[in-house]
């Protein structure tokens, strides 16, 4: 039994090994394009009181404004954040967090305990470095 096996194991290592070798592009010839493409965030349901209460002006540090606004369409809610540059979609991931769409921005909503309105703002990279901090 355990020679069977073995040999079974042998033919499929030889087999991948020898399909590999012959669909691989011989070194020197002509070059390709690979593109890339990151994983999108996957979206979470968005409360109809997250999506009211997360709006409004926030204040950045550095005396900018961070403004979030929201549209209705239907049953499908909108929200979109502005830091000066112009507006950026927000992909609600959960927990009062986003995602900037197309940007590398992440933003983090906190309110505390004994309010229902977010008070501060936590803006990062998508590698966790903070960019802003904001305070409505």
């Amino acid at each position: 039994m355990r020679t069977k096996l073995l040999l079974a194991a042998a033919a499929t290592f030889f087999t991948l090994t020898a399909t590999g070798v012959a669909t691989a592009a011989p070194q020197g010839e002509g070059t390709e394009r690979v593109n890339v493409v990151g994983v999108q965030p996957t979206q979470a349901i968005m409360s109809p009181m997250m999506f009211d209460n997360v709006q409004g002006l926030y204040e950045l540090e550095d005396g900018r404004m961070l403004t979030v606004t929201g549209k209705v369409d239907g049953r499908h809610r909108t929200l979109y954040a502005d830091l000066g540059d112009g507006q950026v979609e927000l992909i609600h991931i959960g927990k009062s967090r986003f995602v900037a769409a197309g940007k590398d921005l992440r933003f983090a909503f906190e309110r505390p305990n004994s309010r229902r309105l977010p008070d501060t703002v936590y803006i990062t990279n998508l590698a966790g470095r903070q960019v802003a901090l904001a305070q409505r």
